[in-house]
C-alpha cells in the first residue's frame, strides 16, 4: 500500500472519529438541557396532576423506585371514590442537588387542603418520593378486616394509600354492613373507624355455606356408604337400639336446616329433615339393615371471622 494511500484512510479514520465525538457531545447536551428543564416544582406537578387523573400508571411513574409502591395500594387508588382536583404547586425549596421539599394544594371531599411532600433527582428526572403517600389505619366493630373496593384490608395493619377519598367497608358484604369515609393526604396516616353491624339478610347470605357444610356431611350411596355418623353434623342416629355394629350409613337429605344468625356471634339453623339407612350386625351377628328419619335436624355453633371472610364453627 502507498503512503498516499495509508494517508487517505487516516483521514478517513480521523473524520469518522470527530462526527462521533460531535454526535457525543451532541446527546450529551441533550440530556443536560432535559435536566436543567426539568424541576421539583415541574415534577411534583406532574405527581398532582397523575392523582388528579385517577390513573394509577400514571402515578406510578411520577414516583421514585424507592418508594417501592405496592399493587394493593395501587388497586386501592384503582377504587377511590374521589381524586384530587385543580392542583397547583406552591413552591419547592431545596436541600442539596438532588432533594427539594414542595409545598402544594389541591381540592378534595369538600376542601382544599394543603400539603408539603418531598421530591428527588432520579435520572435526570425529579420523582415524588415516599413521604408523598399517606397511610390508612382501619378498625371495625364486627370482624377483623375491612375492604377499599377488592382490597381486603386487616383491622389496625396500615395501607400505604395515594392521596384520595376511600369508601372503607366492613367485610365481608352480604354478611355485615358499614362504611366510613377516609382521606388520605401526603405523609399523614388516616384513622378510619368503621361502625359494622350484621346484614338484614346475612343469614340468608350464609344459608349457601351451610347447605355446602351438611352436604358434605351426608355425603353417601349405596355403593358408596359412610363409615360412621358424621360428627358436628347436627345428627344424631340411635341405631344402637337395633344394631350391635354399625358400618355403612347412607343419608337422604329432604329439608335443609333453615340458618339463623344470632348477633352474639352464635347461629342456629333448624327445621330439616334427612333419612338415613344403617346397615351392621344384628346382637345375634346376621347383618341387617334399619331405616331412621329426623324431622327435626338441628344444627348449632358459632361464627367468627378471619381475614375478611365469613366462617362457620358447628358444634
Amino acid at each position: 500500500m502507498s503512503p498516499q494511500q495509508r494517508l487517505g484512510r487516516g483521514l478517513i479514520i480521523a473524520i469518522t472519529a470527530a462526527v462521533l465525538v460531535v454526535i457525543g457531545a451532541g446527546i450529551a447536551l441533550v440530556v443536560w438541557l432535559t435536566a436543567r428543564a426539568d424541576s421539583p416544582e415541574a415534577g411534583a406537578q406532574r405527581y398532582l396532576d397523575a392523582l388528579a387523573s385517577g390513573d394509577a400508571d400514571d402515578v406510578r411513574a411520577t414516583l421514585t423506585s424507592s418508594t417501592g409502591l405496592e399493587d394493593t395500594t395501587l388497586a386501592a387508588f384503582e377504587a377511590a371514590t374521589a381524586y384530587p382536583s385543580d392542583p397547583e404547586v406552591a413552591g419547592a425549596e431545596t436541600s442539596g442537588n438532588d432533594t427539594a421539599t414542595v409545598t402544594a394544594a389541591y381540592f378534595l371531599s369538600g376542601g382544599m387542603r394543603e400539603v408539603t411532600f418531598t421530591m428527588r433527582l432520579e435520572d435526570g428526572q425529579w420523582l415524588a418520593a415516599a413521604d408523598a403517600l399517606g397511610t390508612i389505619s382501619a378498625t371495625t366493630t364486627i370482624g377483623d378486616a375491612v375492604t377499599i373496593g377488592d382490597v381486603v384490608l386487616e383491622a389496625s395493619a396500615p395501607l400505604p394509600a395515594l392521596p384520595a377519598a376511600y369508601d372503607v367497608a366492613a367485610a365481608p358484604a352480604g354478611i355485615v354492613t358499614g362504611t366510613a369515609e377516609v382521606v388520605v393526604d401526603p405523609g399523614a396516616t388516616a384513622d378510619v373507624a368503621v361502625e359494622a353491624a350484621l346484614a338484614p339478610d346475612a343469614s340468608v347470605t350464609a344459608q349457601a355455606a351451610v347447605d355446602a357444610y351438611l352436604e358434605a356431611c351426608t355425603a353417601s350411596s349405596a355403593e358408596s356408604p359412610a363409615v360412621a355418623s358424621p360428627p358436628s353434623c347436627g345428627i344424631s342416629i340411635p341405631w344402637g337400639a337395633d344394631l350391635a355394629s354399625a358400618d355403612g350409613f347412607v343419608f337422604r337429605i329432604e329439608t335443609l336446616p333453615i340458618l339463623a344468625l344470632d348477633a352474639t356471634g352464635g347461629f342456629i339453623a333448624s327445621g330439616g329433615s334427612y333419612v338415613a339407612t344403617v346397615s351392621g350386625q344384628t346382637r345375634a351377628g346376621t347383618p341387617a339393615a334399619f331405616t331412621y328419619r329426623d324431622d327435626a335436624w338441628t344444627l348449632r355453633g358459632a361464627f367468627t371471622f378471619e381475614a375478611g371472610e365469613f366462617v362457620l364453627q358447628a358444634w
